[in-house]
């Protein structure tokens, strides 16, 4: 079941080589939109799709990159904590794409069974070309391809006196009323000396923590450690805690960060958050404003913390709130754009939490002006009989037509493939359709998967799952959009 980025690949290639190519047109309010060579719908036998945008997050992982930015010099080097989130035994590889000449990059490590956290270091060269990059931090697992942004800013100067600091293990699990044991490891650079002490965040009520010594010396070229103590209560909620340990110089204020985790075992069932915009395109200095429900499997979940983070096209974080949602499980938010917030495609991720609940993410995107990367949003997807009538409960042995209707207000997205899942009231996918064809700038799309229902169709609520991704996942591809639908069988 966890192999089907292969068996997707192996499809896509029988496809090719065995189904012909043909033209689909379909009519929304009056409007012939075409779909460039898109392709009958085929019916496979695959497992479940799990991905960035939160979806089963029981049964998936995410990954973040801390800190968002860092500044260095040319022939410097910086660390970033990849935090791999995820309640599953799943092994996941960690890469960088598209790195700049003049730089080097090791993840200490690149690979891992969930949860974890690695540690990217980037070593640039003295000669590397000054200016602002964006690092893509890639997660490859058996569910599929999640990435990452985070910025690195080279500058010039003289490199000063400074001092790093790193923390293993990078995730400890343990029961509540046990204690987690870190060791920090502080490394004098540029022959800094000075006094270093701690501070702690991100630690769980119920819970006492403390540092062993609380204040460490380097003296140029030193290395020395110190351990974290966190001693959690029985009635320490479970879940998943990111610990950031700061360590502050007595002289000058330099600060540096690293990142754990603690997980505490018996996490109640995973959230799921949504997150969309009001509108898919906007002018430079418009109104953003954003929505979205935080739900568990029994409904709504009120008070539940979301932090969203909106990021423009060159990867720098613009805007960064925490919100909390109302009893019925709804938040919302908005910000204003500059007026000179650059043109392309903007990134929105939301992340919800709470005590006792495993996190959730959600993603969705938006653009500014003309974006020179696709913008692809689902609108919607329905059920119809085969004269195209709308119908939500079917019959066993009945066909029936799945419709999955996509906006692309970006650059165009050539050969992007619009995926059809559709799983059983047990749970096991009966199903997996896709279109591949061109979404030109500014068009909608509307998709048709026929399918028809076994004889012996179980009786229940049928889940459909519509993504859109921009080549295969087992070529690196990654889903770019995603909604869900629903009907019954009686």
């Amino acid at each position: 079941m966890r192999r089907w980025p292969i068996l997707l690949a192996v499809m896509l290639l029988a496809v090719e080589l065995l189904i012909p190519v043909a033209n689909a047109s379909y009519n929304i309010e009056g409007s012939t939109l075409t779909s460039a060579q898109a392709m009958p719908s085929i019916q496979f036998k695959a497992s479940f799709f799990n991905h960035e945008h939160g979806l089963d997050n029981e049964s998936d992982f995410s990954i973040k990159v801390t800190p968002q930015s860092q500044t260095i010099l040319a022939g410097g080097k910086a660390n970033y904590a990849v935090i791999v989130r995820g309640d599953i035994d799943d092994k996941v590889t960690l890469a960088l794409v598209g790195l700049p000449s003049g730089m080097n990059s090791t993840f200490h490590p690149n690979s891992k069974r969930c949860p974890f956290i690695s540690r990217l270091e980037i070593v640039t060269d003295s000669k590397v070309s000054l200016g602002t990059y964006s690092l893509n931090v890639t997660g490859s697992g058996t569910r599929g391809v999640h990435f990452a942004i985070a910025t690195l800013v080279v500058s010039k100067g003289t490199p000063s006196a400074d001092f790093s600091i790193a923390a293993s293990p990078s995730s400890l699990t343990i029961d509540p009323g046990q204690n987690g044991q870190y060791t920090l490891t502080l490394t004098s650079l540029n022959d800094f000396s000075g006094s270093i002490s701690f501070l702690l965040a991100g630690a769980p009520l119920n819970s006492i923590s403390s540092f062993n010594p609380e204040e460490v010396s380097l003296d140029g070229n030193k290395v020395t450690n110190s351990t974290l103590w966190v001693s959690t209560d029985k009635s320490t909620a479970p879940g998943t805690y990111t610990l950031m340990i700061t360590g502050v110089a007595e002289a000058g204020g330099l600060t540096h960060q690293a990142t754990v985790a603690l997980i505490l075992r018996g996490a109640k069932t995973g959230l799921s958050v949504t997150v969309s915009t009001d509108k898919l395109s906007y002018e430079a200095g418009s109104s953003v404003s954003l929505s979205g429900n935080v739900t568990d499997s029994s409904g709504p979940v009120g008070d539940a913390t979301v932090s969203i983070q909106v990021v423009d096209p060159q990867g720098t974080t613009i805007h960064i709130v925490y919100v909390r949602t109302k009893n019925d499980g709804h938040y919302s938010d908005s910000f204003q754009l500059g007026g000179d917030a650059r043109a392309g495609t903007y990134a929105v991720y939301a992340t919800a939490s709470k005590p006792g609940y495993q996190d959730a993410s959600g993603h969705c995107t938006f653009t500014v002006g003309a974006s020179s990367t696709p913008n692809v949003v689902i609108t919607n997807v329905y059920m119809t009989d085969m004269k195209w009538s709308a119908k939500s409960v079917f019959q066993p042995g009945e066909t029936l037509m799945v419709w999955v209707e996509v906006v692309n207000t970006g650059a165009d997205l050539v050969n992007g493939i619009v995926w059809v899942q559709i799983v059983n009231p047990n749970g096991a996918p009966i199903g997996v359709y896709f279109h591949v064809g061109l979404i030109a700038r500014g068009q909608t799309v509307k998709e048709g998967f026929s399918m028809t229902l076994p004889i012996d169709a179980p009786r229940g609520e049928y889940r459909v799952t519509s993504f859109v991704s921009d080549r295969m996942i087992s070529e690196g591809g990654k889903f770019l959009t995603t909604m869900q639908g629903e009907f019954k069988v009686s």
